[in-house]
């Protein structure tokens, strides 16, 4: 059992924010909005957002499996770790159990008095605590290459945590935070978690923690400098909520069972204004017994993800045996290890090198393009368009014959269409177009596709 004889409670949080206060240097973060306000970049680059949920990943899994469960989804293709600081939702962990480790992140359950002791050898159990073992955590998973999407305080759809987090210590916890992992500039922040507050004291938790979460990162609430979004529960987006808020910088919409309503969710949060980027934060997972509409599948993941980017969104995947690491019983299925390398996990890195190489960045949904064929809740098929007018893009949910409308294309008379396969990443040749070929069928025995049509732009007579 540790020993927590060192700092606590509201002086240790003010010896952080102290020392905090004397360090003059400040980190702004690396991601943020691009300038057409639709998208996340770093350092200026679009950034293609293919997550993954892992919400126990710090509280469950051994430095071994750690770095197995990340280098397996670096070899995926994922771009994103979603996990979270401290799980409140008691159905699945509860903020007052103990990790694998036997560690906990509160003394006495109380938020002002996170349970931080003298060292951090993991070899000596009253030095290595549970702070400790996250910051290793997201030290590794930016050593793989990817951004950590971090949940502050998980509360779970229930509310289960704001049994802890209270608006009297919301900010003071986020200023806990914040001044931890100040100069950590690849961390997106969320807020929330699987969570609509149903009381006015339950929302103003939140506001609250992103103001400490400023103040710990920046040394003031300077919320230009850092990354947020919220987590909602299923059915719902954080723009429904948060749109306005001088905090949230990104929309995240959460759809659970009803996947078949991705498209328009995403596509909603992408209309709004002001601008803002947007996405799903967590669909339907991968083989997830609970949903009733199982079976989720590979197809199943694929669409999801496919109708997130193409409504302009960003995408989070989540496995129903891996976000968990075997520890909540109903919904297992198989080991974590094994489903591990899932069909769906497998095949989502082929939509995303379609999407990478056509540059996605310079694409906009456009419904207009699909004439006919354009499908409905399951089978719904969807397209972009460049917004130079040279090329398109559609996305088959099924072996659906579609007509789209070539005129869309305003470059030139000579087009060209490319296949590819999102379930295996196999791309057919190039096949030479005129504008009267308008209606397009996959190959046969695919059971998705991706289309790319393209307008060259004539060449200029040499001079």
């Amino acid at each position: 059992m540790m020993n927590y004889n060192f700092l606590t409670g509201p002086l240790m949080i003010s010896v952080a924010l102290v020392t905090l206060n004397a360090t003059t240097e400040s980190h702004a973060s690396e991601l943020a909005a691009s300038t057409s306000g639709h998208h996340l970049t770093v350092k200026g680059k679009p950034f293609f957002w293919l997550g993954d949920t892992v919400w126990l990943l710090a509280q469950v899994p051994s430095r071994d499996e750690l770095e197995l469960y990340l280098r397996t989804r670096a070899e995926q293709g994922f771009t994103v770790i979603q996990l979270t600081a401290v799980m409140g939702e008691e159905r699945v962990w509860g903020t007052a159990r103990r990790t694998s480790r036997d560690d906990v992140p509160f003394i006495e359950n109380e938020v002002l008095k996170p349970a931080v002791t003298p060292g951090t050898d993991p070899a000596d159990p009253t030095q290595y605590d549970y702070w400790d073992h996250l910051d290793y955590v997201l030290e590794r998973i930016h050593a793989h290459g990817f951004r950590a999407a971090l949940v502050t305080y998980f509360v779970g759809w229930g509310g289960d945590g704001y049994k802890f987090l209270k608006p009297d210590n919301a900010c003071q916890y986020g200023r806990f935070l914040g001044a931890r992992y100040r100069g950590k500039p690849e961390i997106i922040w969320v807020l929330g978690g699987d969570n609509t507050p149903k009381t006015d004291e339950q929302k103003a938790v939140w506001p609250l923690v992103a103001k400490g979460l400023a103040e710990g990162l920046t040394g003031k609430e300077d919320y230009s400098r850092v990354l947020m979004t919220y987590h909602i529960n299923g059915g719902a987006s954080s723009a429904q909520l948060w749109h306005n808020s001088p905090w949230l910088d990104f929309n995240m919409a959460q759809t659970w069972d009803a996947y078949q309503n991705i498209y328009p969710a995403v596509l909603s949060d992408y209309q709004r204004t002001p601008v803002k980027p947007c996405g799903l934060g967590e669909g339907a997972y991968e083989d997830g017994p609970q949903y009733p509409t199982k079976p989720i599948n590979a197809l199943v993941i694929r669409k999801q993800a496919c109708w997130s980017w193409f409504a302009g969104g960003y995408h989070t995947y989540g496995n129903g045996n891996v976000w968990h690491f075997d520890t909540c019983k109903p919904e297992l299925t198989q080991t974590w290890k094994e489903a591990l390398r899932s069909p769906g996990a497998a095949t989502l890195r082929h939509a995303k090198n379609f999407l990478t190489k056509i540059g996605w960045w310079n694409f906009v949904p456009d419904a207009a393009i699909i004439a006919e064929g354009e499908g409905h809740g399951r089978t719904r098929n969807v397209a972009m368009r460049s917004v130079d007018g040279d090329a398109l893009v559609v996305y088959f949910a099924s072996p659906a014959t579609v007509k789209l409308r070539l005129d869309q294309l305003t470059m030139g008379d000579r087009l060209t269409a490319r296949w590819t396969n999102p379930a295996t990443g196999e791309e057919l040749p190039d096949r030479a177009l005129d504008r009267q070929a308008s209606s397009f069928t996959p190959p046969t025995g695919w059971s998705d596709a991706l289309l790319h049509v393209t307008a060259p732009r004539p060449r200029l007579p040499q001079q």
